[in-house]
């Protein structure tokens, strides 16, 4: 695990849904949340990068995180909620169905990733919250790319 876990106790989290499933990143890497809106296409990129965003003037790299974490994509109606974050200094926006609130979990409520995570995904699950009965996947956000696609996504601007 890369983090102690003291160190990811000590955090606030966004929580967002993908499908049916809870996620929840640090507050640390979110720059904000927007409404996805006029995303502009980029032929013959990753299936999982579906375009550009134009935020206030900048232009953001978006990626559809349900295709990305799970090869499934999102129901294009579900895509209205982004995430803009911060990785390795780059601004990226993660696409989700639904962004829920900010929380803090205590140490009673995180456990490690079970043992079934495996392969790329183990890279970015850093544990599971339990929080009113559901169970929340922590995600290391900056990990959710790696390095070869962060500089593929981005080299499109």
């Amino acid at each position: 695990m890369s983090m102690a876990k003291q160190d990811y106790l000590n955090e606030q989290y966004i929580t967002f849904t993908i499908g049916e499933e809870d996620y929840a990143i640090s507050i640390v890497n979110v720059e904000e949340i927007v409404k996805v809106t006029n995303l502009i296409k980029v032929p013959k990129s990753q299936d999982y990068f579906v375009g550009l965003m134009d935020i206030r003037g900048r232009v953001v790299n978006m990626i559809d995180l349900s295709k990305k974490i799970m090869n499934k994509k999102s129901n294009d109606s579900n895509m209205n909620r982004a995430i803009i974050v911060k990785i390795q200094g780059k601004s990226i926006g993660i696409i989700v169905d639904k962004v829920s609130h900010v929380v803090h979990f205590s140490e009673n409520q995180i456990d490690p990733p079970p043992p079934s995570v495996k392969g790329m995904s183990s890279r970015y699950i850093i544990g599971v919250a339990k929080r009113e009965n559901r169970f929340i996947i922590l995600m290391d956000i900056e990990k959710i790319l790696t390095t070869e696609e962060l500089s593929e996504v981005t080299a499109v601007i």
